[in-house]
């Protein structure tokens, strides 16, 4: 997909031809098979059909549907553009950070490819005229879109189903990265664990989550210190093998598969807040 001569392409199209695609472990070998006998399974054709997908969604988030309306229908670009169940839609501007090709199976009548992508803008409320906050610094939120797409026939891929979330809504839990308050700072270093001259700045990552079939709830925390305060990725790296170890604690060993309900990093004070 390019733009006319002498037409500018829009930022957000130019954002998901610079934004990087990967594909899992399962959709690269499935690509590498069938692309042998078909070239429209290939790594580089599906990635460019997956690329003009997510290019076509966000110049239609733009007021462009021409180009998202060739390869849907009219029911799926509708709910494309008007989250299930939700007030809002996203407003013009989406920011594409990553695309990536979770399977392809050409074994189904007609074959699906499916793949998501992340990106960072804001919500619109229907009961407003402009984009309104959703929370987040600048009011801006990180979303996440998952699409399928099918091979009908002997003609090109078509876009059958797909969905936009936030990314707390598609990950489960609700993420939050703020600084330490005055009265957490008290209670902290009341107990003593304050002040320690280690290089870094110090911050507590802590999650609330459950074991659901025993019906058990807790929290687990971790501080670390390091220069910059850790992304949500790396603060689930972080605070997983913490969860395992206050699950087994609890319940004894056994194939426990506990679910994260919220996510907290805090930037710890290094010194008492003022009065």
């Amino acid at each position: 997909m390019s733009s006319p001569p002498g037409r500018r392409e829009p930022e957000s199209v130019a954002l998901v031809r610079a934004a990087p695609l990967q594909a899992s472990a399962f959709a690269a070998e499935g690509m590498l098979q069938a692309g042998v006998r078909d070239e429209r399974f290939g790594a580089e054709f599906a990635g460019q059909t997956v690329r003009a997908a997510v290019a076509a969604w966000a110049m239609a988030v733009d007021g462009d549907e021409e180009a998202l309306a060739a390869i849907a229908s009219p029911d799926t670009v509708y709910w494309l553009l008007n989250p299930v169940r939700k007030p809002w839609r996203v407003a013009p501007g989406p920011r594409v950070t990553r695309i990536g090709i979770a399977g392809l199976d050409v074994e189904k009548d007609p074959p699906e490819l499916l793949f998501s992508f992340r990106f960072e803008g804001r919500m619109r409320f229907a009961d407003s005229g402009s984009g309104q906050a959703d929370g987040g610094a600048a009011g801006e939120t990180i979303f996440v879109g998952v699409l399928r797409m099918t091979l009908p026939g002997s003609g090109p891929w078509q876009l059958s189903s797909g969905h936009v979330s936030t990314l707390d809504e598609h990950l489960g839990y609700v993420f939050t990265s703020r600084r330490e308050s005055p009265a957490e700072y008290r209670e902290r270093t009341g107990r003593g664990s304050g002040g320690a001259e280690v290089a870094g700045r110090g911050y507590l990552i802590v999650a609330g989550f459950a074991e659901h079939d025993e019906r058990f709830g807790a929290r687990a925390e971790i501080e670390v210190r390091r220069e910059t305060a850790p992304t949500r990725e790396e603060a689930e790296a972080l605070i997983w093998p913490v969860i395992d170890e206050v699950t087994a604690a609890a319940l004894g060993e056994g194939d426990w598969r506990p679910s994260m309900n919220w996510l907290d990093v805090i930037e710890l004070l290094d010194e008492p807040p003022e009065a």
